[in-house]
């Protein structure tokens, strides 16, 4: 235990020195205004865990500091699974107060064969907790064991991934916007996109330092 977590603190300081950089360097929609605010939805049947009845519902804040522009994130997701006569069989449930925040982030999906381009990583310790019961799936193209909290709060490193618009280094999906809410290693529940929301304010509200 005490080896995952020094390997966690020393990602997460890795990403931190990163995140200093994007955030003083996202862009604006114009010089004379500047983003307070992201509110994120995403809600429906989960894409990423074939046949089964799995749904995900995310819901997360993005919110800059009004002086330093620095984010900090929040996030709640709910991952349900269910048998074929519509019983709920499993649950995972998320939590993620002050996650640091990363724009700009990529990666190469090897599921979609796609480049993802231009998401938020939300990333920072949390707390889950799961159905008490031992269950293995088949999660993009591999057999895993899910999580067993035995039903109490438990502490892991959560991550969010939010893709506004679908983007990728080919163009964008033809469904729009995704999100991505689960535990570091991308163990999660995925889903697209119900709201999306940007708030900016201009620039000469800022405070007087």
């Amino acid at each position: 235990m005490k080896m995952k977590l020094k390997v966690t603190t020393t990602i997460l300081m890795s990403l931190f020195l990163v995140s200093v950089i994007a955030v003083s360097t996202h862009a604006k929609p114009t010089d004379t205004n500047r983003l307070l605010m992201i509110d994120i939805m995403a809600k429906g049947d989960d894409l990423d865990i074939p046949g089964a009845t799995v749904t995900t519902t995310i819901i997360a804040r993005i919110e800059f500091d009004k002086v330093s522009g620095e984010a900090l994130g929040q996030v709640e997701f709910h991952i349900k699974i269910y048998d074929e006569s519509g019983e709920k069989i499993y649950s995972m449930m998320g939590k993620l107060k002050n996650g640091m925040v990363i724009p700009g982030w990529f990666f190469d999906c090897d599921v979609r064969h796609v480049f993802w381009i231009n998401l938020w990583l939300v990333m920072g310790p949390g707390m889950i907790k799961t159905t008490d019961i031992d269950l293995v799936i088949l999660y993009r193209g591999n057999s895993i064991a899910l999580p067993n909290t035995e039903g109490k709060w438990s502490p892991e490193t959560i991550v969010m991934l939010v893709s506004p618009y679908g983007q990728h280094d080919e163009g964008y999906w033809p469904e729009g916007g995704w999100a991505f809410a689960g535990l570091y290693g991308f163990v999660g529940g995925v889903t697209y996109l119900t709201k999306y929301m940007e708030k900016w304010v201009p620039d000469n509200t800022k405070p007087n330092s």
